[in-house]
């Protein structure tokens, strides 16, 4: 629309005019720059020039007016990278994923996605086991404490204080869920360290031992009896035995109890072939 504006004078006549047809025409940006995105993607803009330097977001071209600006597409790589950090992906993760989506075929992506989802599945199993496991010792520790009637005791070395705080007597109680008592813990313990003192071989794998033992109708027994009775106060543990007739192969296995195998097997150590 065009106005003729009214001349405004001074005395002398002089004033300013505005010319039939004069226009002044502001151009559309064709592009989000950094603000805008992150406005629209409810990030803070230094969020969205993290992940430009990470190479995550597809790079900004430069508007006619000179300013760097994002395509619309940069608002679904957000969301994506937001989706993908909420179920713990790493930065180094979702740059695969991104790599694959959103030309590529979907059975490449979710095939990516299913080994991610399973390997975290596994690292979540293995934390709340330890977070198991430190229940334990902290309800271990609780349990060792007197009352609080106990009476007037005064602090100091060796009171209850100081020794109800003792990791080592941990190690004959284990927060592993065992039904055994302290005293008959550390006898089981005793037993199986014993017998580990008598292989000709022991091998420490990820989540298992394995003792290669002499055969004999005694050491057989024994074996078949120590695992029998582990299995029945932890139900946690697995044993396989492989009997051939020089020798006895056992495999012992504790998934979801760290720290178990160690209090079973720490001070033991093969015989001098």
């Amino acid at each position: 629309m065009t106005r003729i504006a009214p001349a405004f004078g001074t005395a002398s006549g002089a004033g300013l005019t505005l010319k039939l047809g004069s226009m002044f025409t502001l151009g559309a940006m064709d592009g989000l720059r950094v603000s805008e995105l992150a406005g629209r993607a409810g990030v803070a803009p230094s969020t969205v020039r993290f992940y430009e330097r990470a190479g995550l977001l597809s790079p900004p071209r430069r508007a006619a007016n000179g300013y760097r600006v994002f395509d619309e597409s940069a608002l679904d790589e957000l969301a994506f990278i937001g989706r993908a950090k909420g179920i713990g992906m790493s930065l180094e993760d979702i740059a695969g994923l991104l790599a694959a989506w959103p030309g590529g075929e979907c059975r490449s992506l979710q095939a990516r996605l299913r080994a991610f989802l399973a390997g975290r599945m596994g690292q979540v199993h293995e934390q709340m086991a330890e977070l198991r496991a430190f229940e334990g010792q902290l309800k271990a520790v609780l349990d060792r404490l007197p009352a609080p009637d106990s009476g007037p005791e005064r602090c100091g070395k060796g009171c209850s204080c100081e020794t109800a705080l003792d990791p080592a007597l941990d190690e004959a109680t284990g927060p592993w869920g065992c039904s055994l008592d302290r005293d008959e813990l550390a006898a089981r313990i005793g037993q199986w360290r014993a017998l580990a003192t008598t292989a000709t071989s022991a091998e420490r794998t990820a989540g298992a031992v394995v003792f290669v033992l002499p055969a004999g109708p005694e050491t057989v027994a024994t074996v078949t009896a120590l695992c029998a009775a582990e299995t029945a106060c932890c139900g946690q543990t697995r044993f396989l035995l492989d009997i051939t007739a020089g020798q006895i192969t056992l495999t012992a296995e504790a998934p979801g109890t760290p720290g178990l195998l160690d209090a079973l097997f720490r001070a033991s150590a093969p015989s001098p072939g």
